[in-house]
């Protein structure tokens, strides 16, 4: 392995998912209903959905954002139920898909191609989505400028809701180097390429890296995909600073009970 990296030197996540041959994979995995690969499968989709309704007392023409949408497996659960969504993701073949199915229903929902670091995020909204653990994948920067942006997108008293890898995570991970000939069957490229894994672990930061490194007879590219462990406490201290209030914590976005023991866990704050 090369030298360990510093950590967040390098962010890649936006060019990941709209690679083209990237994102044509991903989109893949989002449709079939029992991958987990990229998003929850459709049945866990489906009950989150139904459980954040009620957790929320989202009604008819309630309004909700969906921070990095994908192909808006969840905004189009909620609008054919009457909540206007509107869905923010960097990857152009995902937000086409769901702006294709929005226009064959008739769904009141709307979809933006952006980084939604940057991106209008619009407002006011009753509830902001991010699902997919995907405030683990930022600095705690871009952590603290995603919670400012969404608390002022919010209407006050508004609802954001997410899930997160928890602490516990980083102490399954080992580091290590994988190099083959079409890593992953041919996730990353048109074959031939090769692909090389390398993970490193950031036992002071409960911080996980893993790069890809795709080498084709035309390119090298490289992706770093970030992963950072966080107990409760960091979360409600980050979104104290970003101005919510105190957390109820849960098992994840189907309801289930905290489980302190668990990979994971699901938090809704409130502005």
């Amino acid at each position: 392995m090369t030298e360990r990296p510093a950590p967040f030197s390098a962010f890649t996540t936006p060019a990941f998912w709209d690679d083209p041959h990237v994102a044509q994979q991903m989109l893949a995995c989002h449709l079939d209903p029992g991958s987990a690969l990229a998003s929850r499968p459709h049945d866990v989709i489906a009950r989150s959905v139904g459980w954040m309704v009620d957790e929320l007392g989202l009604v008819r023409g309630s309004r909700v954002l969906d921070l990095g949408c994908g192909p808006g497996l969840y905004a189009s659960r909620l609008a054919r139920r009457g909540v206007v969504t509107h869905g923010v993701d960097v990857s152009r073949l995902s937000v086409a898909h769901a702006r294709e199915v929005a226009a064959r229903e008739a769904l009141p929902a709307t979809f933006d191609v952006g980084d939604y670091l940057e991106a209008d995020l619009g407002g006011p909204y009753d509830a902001a989505l991010l699902v997919y653990e995907d405030f683990c994948v930022l600095s705690p920067e871009q952590r603290g400028l995603l919670l400012g942006r969404t608390f002022t997108a919010l209407r006050p008293g508004g609802a954001f809701v997410m899930d997160v890898t928890a602490d516990r995570r980083f102490d399954e991970v080992q580091p290590g180097v994988v190099e083959a000939a079409d890593l992953d069957g041919g996730f990353w490229a048109d074959p031939p390429y090769l692909g090389t894994h390398e993970t490193w672990t950031y036992p002071e930061e409960h911080l996980v890296l893993d790069r890809y490194t795709i080498a084709t007879d035309r390119s090298v590219r490289q992706f770093w995909n970030w992963m950072q462990c966080l107990t409760p406490a960091q979360v409600a201290a980050e979104l104290a600073t970003g101005g919510f209030g105190p957390p109820d914590l849960w098992g994840d976005l189907t309801g289930a009970p905290y489980d302190p023991d668990a990979r994971s866990f699901a938090v809704v704050a409130r502005r």
